[in-house]
């Protein structure tokens, strides 16, 4: 495949995740055709089947890129020490929310998947909850429990709030914000 031939690709196919994007703003999933989201991305419908068989594959597919970043994200920042900050992780996070502002949106939003929600939440329990916890440097384990999930669903707001008030602070300002709030709100454990 040439470079052009790549292009074309990625262009197509960033026109058919705007056009579902803006969709799943109006409509949930399920009252979205392949004909709608040819006709907004301007493509036709064999075009999309080059790449999805329907529109829940689609929106399967586009879940699973925005997860598999995200892990990603988990995955490149193991603290080292009771000393590293949640700064970095928070940082990368706002950052890939505004590189995929749009279908962050909606993903998180009324007509989103709730099951994506929670997928996320799982893979933060699962790969953060024991370091946080040391980071935060909270001991008691069902105190913990709890502010742990109070963060997650405060986490999850900002960047709901965030996405939908039109982004104007930077990913680093909200993460200083987000980080700031997790930080505060754990000093009342000490």
């Amino acid at each position: 495949m040439t470079e052009k031939e790549d292009r074309r690709i990625r262009k197509t196919k960033k026109a058919m995740t705007d056009a579902l994007a803006g969709l799943l703003l109006e409509k949930p999933l399920n009252n979205i055709s392949v004909r709608e989201i040819a006709e907004v991305a301007d493509i036709n419908r064999g075009t999309f089947y080059l790449h999805y068989r329907d529109v829940y594959d689609m929106a399967e597919k586009l879940q699973n890129e925005i997860f598999e970043k995200f892990n990603e994200i988990l995955d490149n920042h193991e603290p080292q020490n009771d000393q590293d900050s949640l700064f970095p992780i928070i940082t990368e996070v706002f950052q890939l929310l505004s590189e995929n502002a749009d279908l962050a949106k909606v993903l998180i939003g009324k007509n989103g998947d709730p099951a994506f929600l929670d997928k996320l939440k799982n893979v933060l329990h699962e790969k953060c909850f024991v370091n946080a916890q040391k980071l935060l440097n909270i001991k008691n384990d069902d105190e913990f429990h709890y502010f742990y999930h109070y963060i997650i669903s405060g986490c999850a707001g900002i960047c709901s709030a965030w996405l939908n008030s039109g982004m104007k602070e930077t990913p680093l300002e909200m993460a200083r914000f987000t980080e700031s709030f997790i930080v505060d709100g754990a000093k009342t454990f000490k």
